[in-house]
């Protein structure tokens, strides 16, 4: 079987990316060869720990799987190692038991090596504040697995200590973890306190928390601007009348419920000034309790940056909101990022936090108003404005996915945004050995775009050339540049790098492929391009590059013979035209039409001769392989003879009746009958002559 160069090409690319998808290319094995550094070393279940590697630890660019304590047990997390074999991801210690654990890590090889992390244990209570007769959920974490735990209430702050061991002995479960509920024993008010709940099971392990057991009053949020409204709550004797004042001045009197809670909404005066006020319950005319809430200067932001694109980070601060209170920020109303979001929320003081960070919205390119408001109300000052401006548009990509050796490797970059620096190549075999690296300059291209030309990517005077015995396998670059607009940016990519094959290869992974033709296309362009569907899917080929020839035209049905076999389509599918189709010659019945893929001839009556205009007794004649001109000698009903430069041929005058002028046929009828008559009087004089 033949092939041209051009089919070879197709489909070469074709079977590369069958092999790229069939076969793993392999990198060069390289075993974990240090134990990971981990950050924290100690804490309880729920830790983040960050697992890093340096240089050398792993294979590059190979995936890093963290386990706990053997490669049999569970699975916390992975990474991917840069080309030197560095590493960086984080992970959550999961439910377990108390003490020493490894942390250890894998890259696919036979080695591993881990860290010990240790697991301390910790305990949480469903609420920080109680009476007697309340039900206190507390759970624990990271204690011995299946042993008995006692709880214990102890307040070393009383003039007298108190100390209590709770009734409550649960027992935690294989991982170390427990969950009970126990009720706050009954107590004399002189030793209400804030008591230390204390975690101990019987192999020592021990953890503590701090519950409050006494009547109280809070305000939520306890520091604000003026305006926000507050929620003055709390919990007294049950059933009993109380009032609350603030600042000295009564505000609400009410009953507490029937488990002596009580809650009122107040919104704080916009007469006062910055400083703290005492909030007070009483009840029984000689108890009380006592909060204090702290009025603030009026909200306001600072953004880090007074422009961007969208998609950009800026950094955001403030004051003066509510304390501890969810945040959303807006732009010109609408919400770009909330405490939902992982925006906020403030500090105890009323502040953003430090390293607030908000997206720029993709909104229209415009001035913006951005102002920050809190879930009680208290909303930044208005002057502070964003402008969005247009997004640029940065475009790096590898021109091949795969090479040979002795390939030229290059690049297409695109931008919009000028780049102040770079961009910088770095090019790496699968050992991560770096092959190249250069700093490249980008080439202004039109009004606001630059581009990197391909003549202008050289690495020390040579274009970026694959050695012919360069390492097969996957190779890694890298390209780092920085935008005006944009800012730093590194992208990253992989190639393959194969063995070229030989052509006997070719032709026996073509067969394998089982390539065959579905179908032909005509692009805008005008061009014919074959689809060829393979094992690995379908491609597109130019049909002169499958040496295509036209073996016959039937009707409207072409047929063509390729390197893949034949392929039949119809006339109105093919652009005539580019193949620069052309009738030669007509004889008898038999039409011989010439084209850029070979001759053919085909009967005249599958050539749907139709004449389409008469003009000084010239006829224009449209058929299926083009237009012909020529005279008419005759015509019979809807069909009239056409004599043409090529031959003689019959067609349909039906669309064109009004136009045609018959007299010439009606004169050569009139001329021969003349002759005819003059021929007979000629016959007669002859004979009159020889008699007489």
């Amino acid at each position: 079987m033949q092939i041209s160069k051009k089919i070879y090409t197709t489909l070469i690319i074709a079977l590369l990316a069958m092999s790229t998808v069939a076969v793993a290319l392999p990198l060069v094995s390289a075993e974990i060869q240090f134990a990971p550094i981990l950050n924290p070393t100690s804490g309880p279940t729920g830790t983040k720990v960050t697992v890093t590697g340096n240089n050398t630890t792993a294979s590059p660019f190979s995936t890093v799987t963290a386990y706990l304590d053997s490669l049999a047990g569970t699975v916390l997390g992975s990474g991917s190692a840069n080309a030197t074999g560095g590493f960086s991801f984080q992970v959550t210690v999961p439910a377990t038991t108390a003490g020493a654990h490894y942390i250890v890590i894998n890259d696919g090889e036979t080695e591993s090596e881990g860290t010990i992390f240790t697991v301390t244990p910790k305990i949480t209570v469903s609420t920080t504040r109680a009476l007697p007769g309340d039900s206190v959920t507390v759970s624990g974490t990271g204690f011995g697995g299946t042993k008995a735990v006692t709880l214990i209430l102890n307040s070393t702050t009383l003039g007298t200590p108190n100390t209590v061991t709770l009734t409550t002995s649960p027992t935690t479960n294989a991982t170390g973890s427990f969950s009970t509920a126990f009720t706050v024993p009954a107590m004399n008010t002189s030793v209400y306190d804030t008591y230390t709940l204390i975690a101990n099971d019987t192999l020592g392990n021990n953890a503590n928390t701090t519950i409050t057991i006494d009547y109280y009053i809070t305000v939520t949020p306890p520091l604000g601007p003026t305006g926000i409204t507050t929620t003055i709550a709390g919990r007294i004797v049950a059933n009993t009348a109380y009032s609350l004042t603030f600042n000295g001045a009564p505000i609400a009197t009410g009953t507490s419920s029937s488990d002596g809670s009580y809650s009122f909404g107040y919104t704080i005066p916009s007469v006062l000034g910055i400083g703290s006020y005492p909030v007070m319950i009483v009840w029984a005319t000689v108890n009380n309790r006592t909060a204090t809430f702290n009025v603030t200067a009026s909200p306001t932001i600072a953004l880090g940056s007074s422009s961007g694109f969208a998609g950009g980070l800026v950094t955001v601060t403030g004051s003066g909101f509510s304390a501890s209170a969810s945040v959303t920020l807006y732009f010109s109303g609408t919400m770009v990022n909330s405490t939902a979001e992982g925006f906020g929320p403030t500090t105890i003081g009323g502040a953003l936090p430090a390293g607030s960070l908000f997206v720029v919205p993709a909104l229209t390119p415009g001035i913006y108003s951005v102002y920050v408001v809190d879930q009680y109300g208290a909303q930044s000052a208005s002057g502070v404005y964003f402008t969005i401006t247009a997004t640029p548009v940065t475009q790096v990509n590898i021109n091949a996915a795969a090479y040979y050796p002795m390939d030229i490797i290059s690049f297409s970059i695109y931008t919009t945004d000028n780049f102040t620096t770079g961009p910088v190549v770095t090019v790496r075999d699968p050992s991560g050995v770096t092959v190249w690296m250069a700093s490249w300059t980008m080439t202004v291209s039109g009004v606001g775009t630059w581009r990197m030309l391909y003549m202008d990517q050289m690495v020390n005077g040579n274009y970026m050339q694959l050695a012919a015995d360069c390492p097969l396998g996957t190779w890694n670059w890298t390209i780092s540049y920085t935008a005006t607009v944009a800012g730093a940016k590194t992208v990253s990519g992989l190639f393959s790098v194969v063995e070229k094959p030989d052509m006997q290869a070719v032709l026996d992974a073509i067969d394998a492929a089982e390539a065959s033709i579905s179908g032909l296309i005509t692009t805008s362009e005008g061009s014919i391009k074959a689809l060829i569907n393979t094992k690995s899917g379908q491609i597109v080929a130019d049909i002169a590059d499958l040496d295509a020839k036209i073996t016959s035209i039937d009707g409207a049905i072409v047929t063509l013979s390729t390197t893949l076999g034949e392929v039949q389509t119809t006339v109105d599918a093919l652009n005539m035209d580019t193949l620069g189709a052309q009738i030669t010659s007509i004889a008898s019945d038999v039409a011989t039409i010439k084209t850029n893929l070979g001759t053919v001839s085909t009967n005249v009556n599958s050539l749907n001769a139709k004449v389409t205009d008469i003009s000084d007794d010239i006829a224009t004649v449209q058929t299926t392989l083009g237009t012909l001109q020529g005279t008419v000698t005759s015509i019979e009903g809807d069909v009239a003879t056409i004599d043409t430069s090529v031959g003689s041929l019959q067609a349909d005058i039906t669309d064109v009746q009004g136009k045609v002028d018959q007299t010439p046929a009606w004169i050569a009828v009139v001329l021969a009958l003349v002759a005819a008559v003059a021929a007979i009087f000629a016959v007669i004089t002859i004979r009159q002559k020889i008699a007489g």
